[in-house]
């Protein structure tokens, strides 16, 4: 029987292991929440599909002020899904489990039984907390307790293995305190690195706005607009999410155009315009080749590119642009005939969707835009019109009032 648990153990540990690794290369794209590893951690380690585990886990960490500990217990229903009970808060040397472990000089890791320290199964019981007990809706009759180190530190109790708990059930848990207090500190490090990046590229793409008007907003709302787009159409959360960080840097070549050409009232000349057709190159040039850039890279170049090929810089066509330059090219688009700019007034939303459903002397919504992106648009246009409406200043701001495309007075589309 030894023998059989330790290669149990043994398998446990190595999926433990096995996770470890998926995590730390997913780490850069993925920023676990404490009930996400726990829940992908407990699934390694509850009984069922024939892996030796224990029916019920507490995960709890130490509060503030450490005088109680919060946690959950959960189970593994119908062998599959980890099922959870409400917060629990342990004060502090109330519940023996917890205590051998959290309390000053307590062991990392024990396993207890209860015909190791009872005289019955009753009497056992009044080690753990009711709540707990409640939880388990049994008798508990044995238990593996271990500590979980970082801040907050914490415990992890597993609960009623089969037969009783072992020094191998001991070795396992340890395993997993070990992954769950190392994926979690280094996911908390990764989030803080993600925060001040993001932080970064908001200031860059703020500065880049700063000649013009309506500073700040206009990049808020694209990267709104992108992200409905991208969820509308069904990518995954981490394209969501990093198209909704990434349209604000599409127009961040126009830091390299003079304040002049970009507030100009009037008509650009042919080298004004062919100048500011340069700004996707240029933005392209600033954001460079980071991997962490690359969606930003794509939106800043491919941005102005028309599905049909008559966009620029690179004439693309179709498929061959950049699908976050395709999207947000529809969320810059809507934006630009919302806004007022030196050089035109704001259209309503319903005169906005007329331009993308019929079109106008500058744009042909069947030649510009992708036909997938633009029927994610008609699909979700009220929430373009919910997301200007949220950012625009009410006082002072007709946005609504009818301003007709032959009023913008660029006869091109390289401001929109």
């Amino acid at each position: 029987m030894s023998l059989e648990l330790c290669h149990m153990a043994l398998r446990q540990t190595l999926d433990l292991v096995a996770l470890t690794d998926e995590t730390l290369q997913g780490l850069t794209r993925r920023k676990f929440t404490s009930d996400e590893l726990y829940g992908e951690v407990l699934g390694k380690l509850l009984g069922g599909n024939g892996v030796r585990g224990p029916s019920g886990i507490l995960i709890a960490s130490e509060s503030a002020d450490t005088a109680c500990c919060n946690g959950r217990v959960f189970h593994l229903r119908h062998e599959r899904l980890v099922e959870r009970s409400d917060v629990i808060c342990i004060e502090t040397g109330s519940s023996y489990a917890s205590s051998l472990v959290l309390l000053e000089g307590g062991a990392e890791v024990v396993a207890i039984n209860w015909k190791e320290v009872c005289s019955s199964v009753e009497e056992f019981q009044a080690f753990f907390h009711p709540k707990v007990l409640a939880a388990m809706a049994e008798p508990i009759l044995n238990f593996v307790s271990c500590r979980i180190s970082g801040k907050p530190a914490g415990v992890i109790e597993a609960f009623n293995y089969p037969g009783h708990a072992t020094e191998y059930d001991a070795d396992v848990l340890r395993s997993a305190a070990v992954v769950m207090g190392s994926l979690l500190a280094v996911s908390n490090g990764m989030r803080e690195t993600e925060q001040a990046f993001n932080y970064t590229i908001e200031a860059l793409a703020r500065a880049c706005e700063a000649a013009e008007e309506d500073t700040g907003r206009h990049i808020v709302r694209v990267n709104r607009y992108s992200g409905a787009l991208a969820a509308n159409m069904g990518f995954n959360i981490e394209f969501i999410q990093d198209i909704s960080i990434s349209a604000q840097m599409h127009d961040v070549g126009k830091i390299r155009i003079p304040s002049e050409i970009l507030l100009k009232k009037g008509l650009l000349t042919a080298k004004e315009m062919q100048l500011m057709r340069q700004h996707p190159a240029f933005g392209s040039e600033i954001i460079g080749d980071s991997p962490r850039l690359r969606l930003a890279h794509e939106i800043a170049l491919a941005h102005h590119e028309n599905w049909d090929g008559t966009g620029y810089p690179k004439r693309l066509r179709g498929e061959r642009i950049p699908l976050g330059g395709r999207i947000v090219k529809v969320a810059d688009v809507y934006d630009a005939l919302r806004s007022k700019r030196s050089y035109k007034g704001a259209m309503t939303h319903q005169e906005a969707v007329a331009v993308f459903r019929d079109g106008d002397e500058r744009i042909n919504p069947a030649a510009h835009f992708d036909p997938a992106v633009l029927a994610a648009f008609f699909r979700i246009e009220h929430m373009f019109d919910m997301i200007y409406d949220s950012s625009v200043p009410k006082i002072g701001l007709n946005h609504t009032k009818k301003s007709k495309t032959k009023t913008l007075g660029r006869g091109d589309t390289e401001k929109i």
